[in-house]
């Protein structure tokens, strides 16, 4: 029988494609891919969750450009992954995976700077083609980027859910101090409480020179700047 983290981690491949490779269709937004992943696992209801709570508090990471971003999508689907281990999670529990999964989207950042380097690489060969073999190899150039993509995300996926496997083994199932506890289901009400104020900082930080200017216009008339109150 194939294990679990290796299925998951050919379906995480796909999800990923939409992060940098083919899209965007919007599918690797943690909102989306939280629940479809957690669909795919069995447990949509820890999908929906960890899927909310990471798209609120990093709303302003965008794939735009040559920019490299902090990949949220492998935090949403290795957190979806190592909470559903349990036969049935708890609200800490949960928390604790977001926790250990956080510091792989720096490492799945890393891992699409390097490969970048290869694909351009790849690139200037395509280029050195004639023009007569310029179109078939440029198609085998976006269908092999493709599966390189796909092949890659899913190595990696896989071996961070094994190893990550291993930390939450020891971290889940080890008696928890109550303290602990409580906190870790606290964070799942203060964490979209801070997600939020991310939203509204984006929302105020949006055209703050218009807003003064509507402001402007509210100004009772015959009110000048220094008269007396």
């Amino acid at each position: 029988m194939i294990p679990r983290f290796i299925v998951s981690a050919l379906w995480a491949g796909v999800i990923a494609l939409d992060f940098t490779g083919f899209g965007p269709f919007m599918v690797s937004q943690p909102m989306v891919c939280g629940p479809i992943f957690g669909w795919l696992l069995g447990r949509i209801s820890v999908g929906v969750i960890l899927g909310g709570i990471v798209q609120l508090i990093w709303m302003d990471v965008t794939p735009v450009g040559v920019g490299i971003p902090f990949d949220t999508t492998a935090v949403t689907l290795l957190a979806v992954y190592w909470a559903t281990l349990t036969p049935h999670e708890s609200l800490s529990q949960i928390i604790l995976a977001l926790l250990i999964a956080v510091p792989f989207g720096y490492l799945f950042r890393a891992m699409d700077f390097y490969a970048r380097r290869l694909n351009t690489l790849i690139v200037r060969r395509i280029e050195r083609v004639s023009d007569d073999h310029l179109p078939a190899a440029m198609n085998v150039g976006i269908i092999g980027g493709l599966a390189w993509s796909w092949a890659r995300y899913a190595v990696f996926y896989a071996f961070s859910m094994w190893a990550g496997e291993r930390l939450w083994t020891r971290l889940a199932y080890s008696p928890r101090m109550t303290w602990i506890d409580q906190g870790l289901t606290m964070a799942v009400i203060l964490l979209p409480v801070a997600g939020m104020g991310v939203a509204l900082e984006l929302f105020l930080l949006e055209d703050p020179e218009g807003r003064l200017t509507s402001l402007r216009h509210l100004r009772l008339p015959g009110r000048r700047r220094g008269d007396a109150q």
